[in-house]
């Protein structure tokens, strides 16, 4: 990316644009949510639809609680075969962040 993209994508932020995790088709710089439109910072390009923000989020955050869930599985099974108590709280401690993650995961989905 050159700098004057750079200058560009900076411009962007420093006016109160919000980066999305989505990619301009054109020029492959990160798209911006500004002034309630979807827009290129770079080339300039704006999307109307109200999809293209809304779907990688959720796709992302289905995609993360997915993969919570199996690990959240996996150490469930590691707390029923571990006896040392040092290691069943840590296991505890894992499975108790997990499931604060998950909780989160589906409060951004409803938002």
């Amino acid at each position: 990316m050159s700098e004057a993209d750079l200058s560009k994508i900076t411009e962007m932020l420093l006016a109160g644009g919000k980066m999305l995790g989505v990619h301009c088709g054109k020029c492959r710089s990160p798209l911006f949510e500004y002034k309630g439109a979807v827009v290129c910072p770079v080339c300039g390009g704006k999307i109307k639809s109200e999809t293209s923000k809304v779907e990688p989020k959720s796709q992302t955050l289905k995609k993360l609680e997915k993969v919570l869930n199996s690990k959240l599985d996996a150490l469930v099974e590691q707390l029923e075969k571990e006896s040392d108590q040092a290691k069943v709280l840590g296991l505890l401690d894992s499975i108790k962040s997990t499931l604060e993650a998950l909780e989160s995961v589906k409060k951004a989905e409803k938002s």
